[in-house]
């Protein structure tokens, strides 16, 4: 009978001792285990949009179609900015014939004030010896003072001429860049994704036309609880499990500096506005991680941004790493 008492306990007791042992283990696991169900794969989004305006005439790409950098996804009516490119051509060209015209007349300018100071000295020797008035001496000096007004006013007129072909040859490049940007091409590698425009549609200059899911930036921002951040270092390699059965490594990249604080937002006059109530269950907050994927890892470019991932830090690999 005793016996059976001491089996009875020791039985009770090792119930008791297991059920403490694994409510541990699994308060360690939820509390401070370094994993986390909240996680997303994410990836870099190019938003294009058209730096001219005008009706879309091509439209090259269909929705969730793969591009590559380069590749030509839609085109504004070129027509007009062809149009602008031309009379700009014919505008450099008006503005250097002008410039031509004001260098002859400078040449001109120079020679007629070299005559009339030549014709000058001639009739002031003559004055010296008495062979002309002084009348005619004063003429011809004041015809070098005309002279060299003229020159000066050619000169002035020559530096606008030269402006004018430099604002011409300026508005030539900017009409041919603005012919250039009519094309819109991919920046990246990458996916087509919620393609709303259509041809036809008539497109305004910063207007989102297209985005694009870079293929090559794929990553996984995961949200870990403060309680797990000491066991997590940049560098720690991970465990990723999608939610549709994907499985497959990487390492942790960065962890945010700042999350924002919902009891302390800005009130009247700048002043702090805190939240006179008080919660006596604290949550932990959750602090942004983000994870390189394997590089190896075969299925990268085909991931989904924005699906669902769970993320386990494996400590006992990363110290042996550190050890080694």
């Amino acid at each position: 009978m005793n016996l059976r008492k001491s089996i009875a306990r020791l039985v009770t007791l090792a119930v008791v001792g297991l059920a403490f042992l694994l409510g541990w283990f699994a308060w360690e696991h939820y509390t401070r285990a370094p994993w986390t169900r909240d996680a997303r794969v994410r990836a870099d989004v190019v938003t294009l949009s058209a730096d001219v305006a005008g009706r879309i005439v091509n439209l090259g790409v269909q929705d969730n179609q793969y591009v590559e950098k380069g590749q030509l996804l839609l085109e504004i009516d070129p027509s007009r900015y062809a149009l602008a490119v031309d009379h700009a051509k014919r505008s450099v060209e008006v503005a250097k014939a002008a410039l031509g015209q004001s260098e002859a007349t400078i040449v001109a300018s120079q020679a007629l004030l070299k005559q009339r100071q030549s014709e000058e000295l001639r009739r002031r020797t003559l004055k010296e010896r008495a062979a002309i008035s002084g009348e005619e001496w004063e003429k011809s000096s004041t015809d070098v003072s005309v002279a060299q007004a003229d020159l000066l006013r050619n000169q002035a007129n020559l530096g606008f001429a030269q402006a004018n072909v430099q604002l011409a040859i300026a508005a030539l490049a900017e009409a041919e860049h603005d012919l250039e940007r009519t094309r819109v091409e991919s920046p990246v590698n990458g996916y087509v994704t919620n393609l709303l425009t259509r041809q036809g549609d008539y497109a305004t200059a910063g207007g989102p036309l297209v985005a694009l899911v870079d293929s090559k930036s794929f990553y996984i921002g995961g949200y870990f609880e403060e309680t797990k951040l000491p066991r997590i270092e940049v560098g720690s390699p991970v465990r990723i499990e999608l939610m549709s059965g994907e499985i497959f490594s990487g390492v942790v990249q960065s962890i945010a500096f700042a999350i924002a604080d919902r009891e302390n937002l800005p009130g009247n006059r700048l002043l702090a506005n805190i939240n006179p109530s008080y919660t006596w269950v604290k949550l932990a907050q959750r602090v942004p991680v983000r994870i390189q994927i394997d590089p190896q890892y075969s299925g990268k470019e085909h991931l989904r941004a924005g699906t669902t991932a769970t993320v386990t830090v494996l400590e006992g690999l990363d110290n042996a790493r550190k050890s080694r």
